[in-house]
């Protein structure tokens, strides 16, 4: 994760690339030990594609957060007259860069509190056979199978998990990586989906 230099601007230090926007984003001393605890816990860091998604959101709020502050300073430095005020909403949407806007929105939406309905077990099971039901190889069920006995071995419902946003706890007793990152980070898509489905057989 050493930078390589020109054209980036961290050379000599330690930065991710972002696969899609061939972004560089500086590693801090908080982002490197987070990406030790990764790969202490199972995790693989072969390449600048490997770093889990909990710390490419991060990179990417701290982004946006310095341009913030960039832009706030420019104000002030010029009267507050030389800009005008700009209002960015962050959708899904096609852009010159959906790949950062799409993760910013999935960042403030799986912040958000959830509520899970009914007994915090059956829905570990329920959810469980959701994510089944959307592979079709033996070896995916296998590891949902893993993943859903991690959780209640240890006594986490749906909305613990979704709030630590951490795969590190499912890796760690055995998951595979890309087991761990589904199990955790499509809770509130299956509540979506489970809210339509009752919805339509209500009607």
């Amino acid at each position: 994760m050493r930078c390589p230099g020109p054209p980036c601007r961290h050379d000599g230090q330690y930065c991710w690339q972002d696969p899609m926007g061939k972004q560089h984003y500086k590693l801090k001393t908080h982002h490197l030990r987070s990406l030790v605890k990764f790969v202490e816990n199972g995790g693989e860091l072969e390449t600048h594609e490997d770093v889990p998604e909990d710390i490419r959101q991060q990179l990417y709020g701290e982004e946006e957060q310095r341009l913030e502050k960039q832009k706030k300073g420019g104000q002030n430095a010029h009267g507050g007259t030389m800009w005008p005020p700009i209002n960015i909403n962050v959708l899904p949407s096609q852009s010159s860069h959906p790949s950062q806007m799409n993760s910013n929105a999935s960042l403030s939406v799986s912040c958000g509190p959830i509520d899970i309905p009914g007994p915090l077990d059956t829905a570990i099971d329920e959810y469980t056979a959701w994510q089944k039901s959307r592979v079709s190889r033996d070896s995916f069920k296998e590891q949902i199978d893993i993943a859903r006995n991690v959780a209640l071995e240890n006594c986490l419902d749906l909305r613990q998990i979704h709030k630590d946003q951490d795969s590190g706890v499912f890796i760690s007793q055995g998951v595979k990586v890309g087991a761990a990152r589904r199990f955790f980070s499509e809770i509130r898509s299956w509540l979506e989906e489970r809210g339509r489905r009752r919805d339509s057989e209500d009607n």
